[in-house]
């Protein structure tokens, strides 16, 4: 059996050459038996034939010619001889030279049985390359027409029918047939007589067959054109139905030529242009198919070699009239014959050796019966156009076996492929549970080992086990920054698998869109801190919440703003949103990249990204987000980019409410109501400190009153932002904030900062409640000002530890204020009071109103220094003037002329908060130890000016100065030491905790000195 198997392709060539040789011999051998009468000298007797019983009659054999004639109906003229009409004009007839271009008249004389009624007909299929036909003196019928000479004459060699009666018993039948263009001239095809019943159903059978194979064949090639389209990867669909098309346009023009009947009067040269592109074509086609489908069996130098032959020779063919390449048609057949006798050599060889290629065995075995059916195709119409054989019986046969055999060898390839991928898409399905089985476990196990990774980076950065030097610093910021990337990318592969598994579970509620985006703009305000990129938020006031889960949306905007501000290297990121038939539809645009358009497409794809190369990432923040959009009864899509522009995603989530009245502001007044937000607990004895919650949750509120009740604090409660910020101003002395991050309207990040605008840390603990603790998150919050987080749900011993550590804080700071105010005063020095008594004394036996003045300046210094309250944090700019004036007016009394002090102060600031004893001090300093060092004294300059929203401060004076060397150890804590002094340090260290910078000193020894700081 294995043995059969393996010859199975020599057992089928084998017989397919038995069945040639058998089908050929039957035509060879039994062309002669005919049981109609045969034509003898010119004459053909039919008397006895009868058409109705027996059928119409051949008109084969040999007919009188008239050789170099077109004899006139009637013309009497001795015949060259007598000519097999079935042959070619060639060789010689009776001493007459017989030439393929020139002219001739076929003369026959039939006698047949009278039958008045009957209407007899004959068809002409093929004389080259014109002919007109007479049936006893009448034209009948023609193609082109004949003439003795090329200008008289005009080619076109179309099938036609002549129908007549016969009133008698002969028929005298003349052709008259011209040929100065093909390489063959005379009839190429069997004249048929019969009634016009019969002759018409030979034409109409003859021709529907045909048509019938050129219609099958177009239909194919558009079908494979057809799949091309669907599949253009697979070009073999592509160029086999560039064959199947350009092959029927082809056998169209050959045969019954119904190309000819299609274009009825286009110009003969026109029709057979058609016709050998058509086909020249289609030899291209096949040859790409080769090239595509038999790489691996079929030499390259082949396939190159066939298309250079005949693409050089499609071009000759156009170029040149028909009388020039019709010499080169029986060439150029035979060297097709030869090609394809190659390749189905070449492709047994492979078959024998096992070598399929891309193929299957069977698919191989079917493409090389294939291109035998094809070879069968050529060499039948090649004997057919030789007068080898009578008919072309084998070509329509093996020219749509051809066809059907490679469609049913494509059909079978995308069978087994179509089963191939069916196997792979099962194992695929099996490899990729596996694959998240493993990649949901194994990100488990990763977020341990990151948190370790972020936390102990974090903490050796902090200087937990010591100081670190810059470059150690700067590598673990890169730790910590390349783990929080990881920990976040694991974060979205468990999110995209809870996805995939349906695991994902929405709690929706009304949301604030404003506040949410408004928190998540806070965050990467900080978070890009020196790239030159603005975020802007266009939000109205009056927009309504969505309904969606908080923490998804959340992470939506997150993704999308974070992907904007990714690939934003300058520029400006905007989020907008606004209201739309029912729907909140929210844009980020950015100023980036852009998205090239080859990507647009899969952007929204898993691990689809614009520019990984440069930008790094996974590319699923926009996948996920796009699902999770969509689970909320929204889309997130694309909406316009272009490289070098920028980019704009949209997306929208249906509204909870319906449009807000719009609001006045945030600060708008309101009226308190039982229920509402300000809602204190009764005044209890003892009740050291007060607190202030905000939350818009009641239920929180609660929880936070029910959680104090047992402590010595009196809570003020509110749901309202507002409301919070009012009673910050009415409510008296306010000595912690519990503010919650996520509320409607304004943001906590966006109240802490207009509290931080009043209140320093010090001043005003805020303790931020979230229930989102990422490090972004918190970062931002501590970046808007507050002192610490509490994650919702709440601790009750965490939270009570939190705040009475911050109170106690607060209560420490206050004490050492207290104690620095009284050090500061017990620093008015005993001389300076002696030498002031001693100036109004002498005043008083001179001038007794300049003393009382004095009297009333000394009063005036003595109640700002002594009556500044331990726990007052801040005086105003107005109340330290009074202190400086005071104290410059007893000093000018005493050096009278030899000071000069001169005022600079902005009106508008007068009212401007600032630590107290900062400016009297300095403008003691210029005095004591600049101005009176010198002989002659000098001017001291205070001004006060604005300058980008703070209070700049500035004493100047022209006294000796500072050398160099001192400038920078006048601030040093070692120098108050040293000198016994504690001004300029005091005022420098408490500006530094307060603001973050401290005094400037610059000076010109011997010329000048300038002390300067900034206040808020």
């Amino acid at each position: 059996m294995k043995v059969l198997q393996k010859n199975s392709l020599y057992i089928i060539l084998f017989a397919i050459v038995c069945f040639l040789l058998l089908y050929y011999g039957t035509i060879f051998f039994g062309q002669n038996k005919e049981s109609a009468p045969q034509i003898q000298n010119g004459v053909l007797n039919l008397s006895n034939w009868d058409f109705d019983k027996s059928g119409p009659v051949k008109l084969d054999g040999a007919w009188e010619l008239y050789w170099g004639t077109l004899l006139e109906p009637g013309q009497a003229a001795v015949p060259t001889g007598i000519f097999p009409i079935l042959s070619y004009w060639s060789g010689s007839l009776n001493h007459t030279l017989l030439q393929a271009k020139g002219m001739a008249t076929y003369k026959l004389h039939v006698k047949v049985k009278p039958s008045p009624s009957m209407v007899y007909g004959i068809r002409v299929v093929n004389i080259q390359m014109s002919s007109a036909l007479y049936v006893n003196g009448l034209k009948l019928g023609s193609s082109g027409t004949p003439g003795p000479s090329r200008s008289e004459y005009s080619p076109e060699n179309k099938p036609y029918i002549a129908y007549f009666p016969l009133e008698g018993d002969t028929a005298d039948i003349m052709i008259h047939a011209a040929n100065y263009d093909f390489i063959q001239g005379g009839v190429a095809s069997s004249l048929y007589l019969g009634s016009a019943e019969q002759i018409n159903r030979i034409d109409k059978l003859s021709t529907g067959i045909g048509i019938a194979l050129e219609v099958s064949i177009l239909l194919l090639g558009i079908y494979h054109l057809g799949t091309y389209v669907t599949r253009k990867k697979e070009k073999g669909f592509l160029y086999f139905g560039i064959y199947c098309i350009s092959s029927a346009v082809s056998f169209a023009g050959l045969g019954d030529k119904p190309l000819m009947q299609i274009f009825d009067g286009f110009p003969f040269a026109l029709i057979h242009k058609i016709q050998g592109i058509s086909m020249h074509t289609s030899i291209l086609a096949l040859t790409l198919f080769i090239k595509h489908v038999c790489s691996e069996q079929v030499p390259r130098w082949l396939v190159k070699s066939v298309l250079t032959v005949y693409g050089v020779y499609s071009v000759y063919f156009i170029l040149v009239p028909f009388r020039v390449y019709s010499y080169t048609t029986f060439v150029m057949s035979a060297l097709q014959i030869v090609i394809y006798f190659i390749i189905i050599w070449l492709l047994s060889a492979a078959y024998m050796r096992g070598n399929y290629g891309s193929f299957s065995k069977r698919s191989l075995l079917i493409l090389i019966l294939a291109f035998c059916a094809l070879l069968i195709c050529i060499l039948d119409a090649s004997l057919y156009l030789l007068r080898i054989v009578p008919k072309n019986f084998l070509f329509d046969f093996c020219a749509m076996s051809f066809v059907l055999l490679i469609s049913f060898m494509l059909a079978s390839r995308f069978s087994e492929a179509f089963q191939t991928i069916e196997k792979m898409t099962r194992k695929l399905s099996e490899n990729d549970r596996l694959k998240d089985e493993f990649l949901i476990n194994t990100t488990h196990e990763f977020q341990t080992p990151l948190n370790g990774i972020i936390n102990i980076s974090q903490s050796l950065l902090e200087g937990a086990a010591g100081d670190v030097n810059e470059k150690q610093k700067e590598n673990l910021s890169t730790i910590v920054a390349v783990s929080q990337r990881l920990s976040t990318l694991v974060r979205d592969i468990l999110d995209l698998e809870r996805i995939k598994r349906n695991e994902i579970h929405l709690q929706t509620s009304a949301v604030d869109v404003k506040v949410l985006i408004s928190i998540i703009m806070d965050m990467f305000n900080y978070l890009i801190s020196g790239k030159k990129v603005s975020l802007i938020q266009d939000i109205p006031d009056n927009l309504p919440p969505v309904r969606a889960d908080e923490n998804r949306l959340w992470q939506v905007v997150y993704n999308v703003v974070g992907n904007a501000v990714k690939f934003t290297e300058r520029g400006a990121v905007t989020v907008s949103a606004r209201y739309r038939n029912g729907h909140v539809e929210i844009s980020v645009e950015d100023t980036g990249i852009g998205i090239p358009p080859y990507r647009q497409q899969r952007i929204m794809e898993s691990f689809g990204q614009a520019d990984r190369s440069a930008y790094g990432g996974m590319g699923l923040g926009l996948s996920i987000s796009g699902k999770l959009v969509q689970l909320m009864g929204g889309e997130l899509r694309l909406d316009w980019s272009e490289e070098g522009r920028g980019s704009r995603f949209l997306f929208h989530l249906p509204a909870a409410g319906p449009f807000r009245r719009q609001r006045e502001g945030n600060t708008a007044s309101f009226r308190l109501t039982p229920s509402a937000a300000g809602e204190a607990e009764p005044e209890t004895t003892g009740k050291k400190f007060t607190i202030l919650a905000v939350d818009d949750e009641p239920s929180n509120l609660q929880v936070l009153s029910v959680l104090f009740a047992g402590e010595a604090y009196r809570m003020l409660k509110t749901t309202s932002p507002q409301e919070a910020l009012q009673l910050l101003q009415t409510s008296g002395a306010i000595d912690l904030v519990l503010l919650d991050v996520m509320m409607p309207n304004l943001s906590g990040y966006e109240v802490c900062r207009e509290i931080r605008r009043q209140y320093t840390l010090f001043d005003l603990p805020i303790v931020m409640l979230t229930a989102r603790n990422t490090p972004s998150e918190v970062a931002a919050g501590f970046e808007a000002g507050a002192n610490d987080f509490i994650i919702k749900p709440f601790n009750s011993s965490e939270v009570r530890a939190r705040v009475n550590t911050l109170l106690q804080l607060k209560q420490s700071v206050q004490d050492a204020l207290a104690s620095e105010m009284a050090f500061l005063q017990s620093q008015i020095k005993p001389h300076f009071l002696f030498n002031s008594l001693n100036a109004i004394l002498s005043f008083c036996r001179t001038d007794s109103a300049r003393a009382e003045q004095l009297i009333s300046h000394l009063s005036v210094y003595l109640r700002r220094c002594f009556d500044i309250p331990g726990t007052e944090a801040f005086v105003t700019l107005e109340s330290e003037l009074q202190l400086v004036q005071a104290y410059v007016e007893i000093e000018k009394a005493r050096f009278e002329e030899r000071l000069t002090v001169v005022y600079d102060i902005d009106p508008g600031l007068l009212q401007t908060r600032l630590l107290p004893l900062t400016i009297q001090p300095l403008v003691e300093n210029a005095i004591r130890h600049g101005i009176m060092k010198k002989e002659n004294g000098g001017v001291v300059k205070l001004t006060v000016k604005a300058a980008a929203g703070l209070a700049h401060v500035e004493v100047w004076d022209n006294g000796i100065g500072i050398p160099d060397g001192k400038l920078a150890a006048l601030i040093e804590k070692n120098y108050a030491r040293e000198t016994g002094g504690v001004g300029l340090p005091n005022i420098h260290r408490r500006l530094i905790n307060w603001l973050g910078n401290g005094l400037q000193i610059e000076s010109a020894e011997q010329e000048w000195t300038k002390i300067s700081f900034y206040t808020k």
